[in-house]
């Protein structure tokens, strides 16, 4: 597979890579809410096999990992900021 950059990653990139947990450190904050938000519309649409449902799944636990470490990086960042 072609190495995607962060700003071209797609659904179905996510889905079909076979490292999607490296795949998924690359995205920004919004990438990643964008991606989890139709990763979820796909499952909840009931139109999945189980299989994909569960990879699904599997997908999106790794995009929720990514943006709280990216939140808890901005958190840090704004601590630091003077008051």
């Amino acid at each position: 597979m072609v190495q995607k950059s962060a700003a071209t990653v797609t659904l179905e990139d996510l889905l079909s890579a076979e490292n999607s947990k490296e795949l998924v450190k690359g995205l920004s904050f919004e990438q990643g809410l964008k991606l989890l938000e139709e990763l979820v519309a796909r499952v909840e649409s009931g139109q999945l096999p189980l299989d994909r449902a569960i990879a699904s799944y599997e997908r999106g636990a790794f995009i929720i990992e990514q943006l709280r470490a990216l939140l808890a990086g901005a958190e840090e960042k704004i601590k630091l900021l003077p008051k």
